[in-house]
């Protein structure tokens, strides 16, 4: 049986890995990338250079160093095929997981072979996972709700998509806050639905609070032990008032295109379309029925001799 201990260090340049270094370490944690393929160097190179891009900002958001942040731990990444990343995930992710995190926020790995499948790219779903790492990190072990975490995870990593948001309200209700504190439910359309309701959530929070409402949450969260009195520290609200006042919201927000969507309001909709359409026929018949008349000459009496009787 392998063990992690077989994977190939990824081997990075010497003047690269120095400029890294010396770039980063203070701002953002060092990833260290192990492979076990050709195909899976190819994939962590590409790793390397996003993280160069985006580590800053990701680390400067979540853990600003204004909030008493240390430098981050060092992340490994490990960069497995499907086979692999099953032996070591597959008993406690889904099977449609190509990605995972552990909680000390110092492991995260990735199904690289599978990415194409999820219809999400590498650089979404690295992120994803660094985002989580970051969040473990960041807050010491502290317990963070799951919406909270999947709903950064999906925003940081760009992951957002408007027909995300669209699936969601056509799927129907949007499910509750306080039922997405824990493990998600695994059937992948309830899942999805969760997913996209944490990032409405996350970005309902950046909306109300500012753009640095995650990083000032999981500071606080760190500092207290505990995420329920963070929040009502950081924001002035308790955290059941927030996910109430969300899912009015939501429904208040969303709930015109859910009316428009289902059959009951298709057929009002649709009775009001036809009713209006014949009042405005009628109404178009009648102007020219008038100008009908007006266009016509005045009738002479009594007829002209030899006219019609």
């Amino acid at each position: 049986m392998r063990t992690l201990r077989t994977f190939l260090l990824l081997v990075i340049p010497m003047v690269a890995l120095l400029a890294w270094v010396g770039h980063s370490r203070a701002a953002m944690p060092v990833v260290v990338f192990q492979v076990e393929d050709e195909t899976g160097q190819e994939a962590a190179r590409k790793c390397h250079e996003i993280w160069l891009d985006e580590g800053p900002r990701l680390t400067a958001e979540l853990l600003p160093s204004d909030s008493g942040f240390a430098a981050p731990d060092t992340v490994t990444c490990l960069i497995l095929n499907t086979p692999s990343f099953q032996q070591y995930f597959g008993g406690s992710l889904p099977d449609w997981g190509v990605g995972a995190a552990v909680p000390s926020g110092r492991t995260i790995a990735l199904d690289y072979s599978r990415i194409p499948a999820v219809g999400r790219g590498l650089r979404e779903v690295f992120l994803h996972e660094m985002v989580h790492a970051l969040l473990f990190q960041g807050t010491a072990g502290a317990w963070l709700p799951t919406w909270l975490h999947e709903g950064a995870a999906m925003l940081y990593s760009g992951e957002w998509r408007f027909s995300d948001t669209v699936s969601l309200v056509l799927d129907g209700s949007v499910p509750d806050l306080s039922r997405l504190q824990g493990r998600f439910p695994i059937p992948q359309d309830r899942a999805d639905r969760a997913y996209r309701t944490s990032l409405l959530a996350v970005s309902r929070l950046r909306e109300g609070f500012g753009e640095d409402i995650v990083g000032e949450l999981v500071a606080e969260t760190k500092n207290t032990g505990d995420f329920p009195t963070a929040f009502a520290l950081v924001t002035g609200e308790e955290l059941a008032d927030f996910q109430a006042q969300f899912a009015t919201a939501m429904r208040l927000k969303y709930g015109w295109m859910l009316f428009l969507t289902r059959w009951p309001g298709l057929f009002v909709i649709l009775a009001l379309v036809l009713a209006v359409g014949a009042t405005r026929k009628i109404m178009v018949n009648r102007r020219r029925m008038a100008a009908m008349e007006d266009d016509l000459p005045p009738p002479v009496w009594p007829p002209e001799p030899g006219g019609p009787n």
